[in-house]
């Protein structure tokens, strides 16, 4: 907004000097008239180019004495001797908020969430280590559904649904399905799951939560683990996420099980189908 007033400035001001070349603004109108093919559908698309031009046309440098020539660009960075001191204050939350999301995972688990949403291609692995209960696997589809949330104390909610076909070790195949729900709460940071209820609806207990860690090596995405007593069983969970810049690639759960009657783990990975180009 600065920057776009600065240029209304300097434009009235060079109209009242009669130095005002509207050649360019008359061109771009001619052309939007005959629809032409490089006028762009979305004039706004280009922020960071918008940005750099806007700057440049009102003599604004771009301070990269804190972040280098690389980074982030955003309005605070282009100042003169007019700028707010309170621009050196925004770029510094913003180097301050990417050590830590560097360093401490701040912010990793709204980039999880994010980026979950959609279609993926589920495959599970059951390993029963009690006799009882014989392992197998499961292949299918599963869907992370926004919706806006059912409690007002999370900042966003996805329906989680899955449908494929089980194959117990024993030879045994039938369909199968789960549903779950799965919360984001912004002032904490962190990604909880909760059960549904009978209609596949209606959030019920709280299943688990995950707690973000960067990991020890450069093989691994983003790790997460939690721990959730259900009695009479203890569930203990880890994930991986595996990002490709922004997006999501791939991410995997897998489930420690323990209890009087339960003794098991199974591990789900979840990747994108083909046709959505990851």
């Amino acid at each position: 907004m600065d920057v776009q007033a600065r240029s209304i400035a300097e434009t009235w001001g060079a109209e009242s000097a009669g130095a005002l070349d509207s050649t360019a603004a008359r061109s771009v109108r001619q052309a939007i008239k005959e629809r032409a093919l490089d006028v762009p559908q979305f004039w706004m698309a280009d922020y960071v180019g918008l940005l750099e031009e806007f700057a440049r046309n009102v003599g604004l440098q771009r301070d990269n004495s804190v972040l280098g020539e690389g980074g982030p660009l955003f309005p605070a960075r282009y100042q003169d001797m007019t700028t707010n001191s309170d621009a050196s204050s925004v770029i510094q939350e913003v180097v301050d908020t990417l050590k830590k999301s560097a360093n401490d995972s701040h912010l990793v688990a709204a980039a999880a969430f994010r980026g979950m949403q959609g279609t993926w291609i589920l495959q599970r692995k059951i390993d029963s280590r009690h006799s009882s209960m014989p392992g197998g696997s499961f292949i299918g589809t599963a869907h992370f559904h926004p919706r806006s949330p059912t409690d007002a104390l999370y900042s966003a909610e996805y329906l989680y649904t899955e449908e494929g076909t089980l194959t117990m070790d024993n030879g045994m195949s039938f369909p199968a399905t789960r549903r779950y729900v799965y919360r984001y709460d912004e002032k904490t940071d962190t990604v909880t799951a909760w059960f549904t209820e009978d209609d596949g609806l209606t959030v019920s207990n709280l299943f688990n939560t995950w707690e973000f860690f960067a990991p020890d090596d450069t093989y691994h995405g983003w790790l997460a683990k939690g721990s959730h007593w259900c009695s009479p069983d203890t569930y203990k969970n880890s994930c991986e996420f595996r990002f490709r810049g922004a997006s999501l690639e791939a991410f995997g759960i897998t489930y420690d099980v323990s209890g009087p009657k339960k003794d098991y783990s199974h591990e789900s990975w979840y990747k994108r189908p083909k046709s959505e180009g990851i």
